[in-house]
């Protein structure tokens, strides 16, 4: 499996777990103060050999420390993150910098995997604790994702499947991120739709916009819409929400790097 270093700094402590609506360029100056991730994000993997008691065992359970910002959020998870993945009843706990417990999950994404979300509260070093469900044995990789921003409130109709009159928000990816835009809250924390959705990324070359991924039903989500696009090129992407056909919709979008 490619393990990517998006933007974010981890450490492991086991060793023994192995826009602007209808503006159709947007501002790169603006984009490009508010919307660059500063730190890595990575991908690792666990297995537990011994009962983790639901992750409340430090001892027995796979231990990660990771730095957040405050104000940014993430998810978290064996499921639902690119590149996540789990074999068993994964179990998930994240500790602040003091200690304290600020999030858990242990089942999510309709099966036996786990994904939580959280806004950091503070600056520092959170820790996170995988393991598996009561006394079971499980393994797993576990992925991060960080939101691009707060959710952006949209409104719009009569947009061709999101081809005119829609809400644009560019931002700036490196090659190798996954790009996750989403209406569907399912899927992505601080996401909605009311209506039927329809979501459109493009490249923005300089001289022009290249479209390369489009999305108006993604599954399990309805008629809200999903499109998780691996960047090949770093650069400026736009993000077009609309609706399908000529309908209205509305929502809060979000964008996340993975």
């Amino acid at each position: 499996m490619n393990r990517r270093a998006l933007m974010f700094s981890l450490c492991a402590l086991m060793t023994a777990c192995g826009g602007t609506e209808g503006s159709l360029e947007g501002s790169m100056e603006e984009a490009s103060k508010i919307e660059t991730v500063e730190q890595q994000l990575a991908q690792f993997d666990f297995e537990v050999t011994e009962n983790t008691d639901s992750a409340t065992n430090p001892n027995t359970s796979a231990n990660f420390e990771m730095t957040f910002v405050a104000g940014r959020t993430y998810m978290i998870g064996t499921c639902g993150i690119n590149e996540s993945a789990h074999t068993g009843d994964t179990f998930l706990r994240l500790f602040d910098p003091n200690g304290l417990e600020v999030a858990e999950n242990d089942d999510n994404c309709g099966d036996l995997g786990s994904r939580l979300s959280y806004t950091a509260a503070v600056t520092g070093t959170y820790t996170l604790r995988a393991g598996c469900y009561a006394n079971t044995l499980c393994s797993g990789t576990v992925a991060l994702s960080e939101r691009r921003g707060n959710p952006l409130a949209f409104n719009v109709r009569n947009t061709n499947n999101a081809s005119i009159n829609t809400f644009n928000k560019q931002f700036f990816f490196n090659a190798g991120d996954v790009l996750r835009a989403s209406t569907c809250d399912v899927n992505a924390t601080g996401a909605s739709a009311t209506g039927d959705t329809y979501l459109r990324v493009y490249q923005n070359t300089g001289a022009s916009f290249a479209l390369v991924a489009t999305n108006d039903n993604a599954p399990d989500c309805g008629s809200a819409a999903e499109i998780l696009y691996e960047v090949p090129v770093a650069g400026y992407y736009q993000v077009r929400v609309g609706c399908a056909a000529n309908t209205a919709c509305s929502g809060d979008l979000v964008v996340y790097s993975e």
